[in-house]
C-alpha cells in the first residue's frame, strides 16, 4: 500500500492552492504531526515535495503550507522516496526548524 499525501498552501487573503502527492508505503498523520510547525505547518521544498507558492509573491505570501490529509492508496508512487525515509526528512527540517531562514 501506497500513501497520498494531500497539502495546500493558503496565503493571508485566505486564497488556496492544493497539491498531492503519493510515496511508496504506508504513512499515518500521527508520523509527521510532531514534526510540524504549530502540528499543522511545513515548507515541501525542504523534504523533497513541491512548493507552489506563486512565483511572483506579494505581501500577502509566505513559506508555510499545511498538511491536509494523508490516505492509503494503490496508486503508484510519484515521489522517489519511502514512507520511512520522508519521516526523516521531516524530522531533520524540524530539528533545523524548518530551514526558515536559509
Amino acid at each position: 500500500m501506497n500513501t497520498r499525501i494531500s497539502y495546500l498552501y493558503r496565503d493571508a487573503c485566505n486564497h488556496k492552492s492544493f497539491n498531492d502527492t503519493i510515496v511508496a508505503g504506508d504513512l499515518f498523520i500521527d508520523h509527521l504531526t510532531p514534526f510540524l510547525k504549530d502540528r499543522l505547518l511545513f515548507i515541501p521544498s525542504k523534504v523533497g515535495m513541491l512548493d507552489f507558492q506563486p512565483n511572483e509573491w506579494t505581501e500577502d505570501d509566505h513559506i508555510w503550507h499545511e498538511l491536509e490529509k494523508l490516505e492509503a492508496t494503490q496508486e503508484d508512487p510519484t515521489m522517489n522516496i519511502a514512507a520511512e525515509k520522508l519521516i526523516e526528512q521531516f524530522r531533520i527540517a524540524h530539528l533545523n526548524e524548518w530551514y526558515e531562514f536559509s
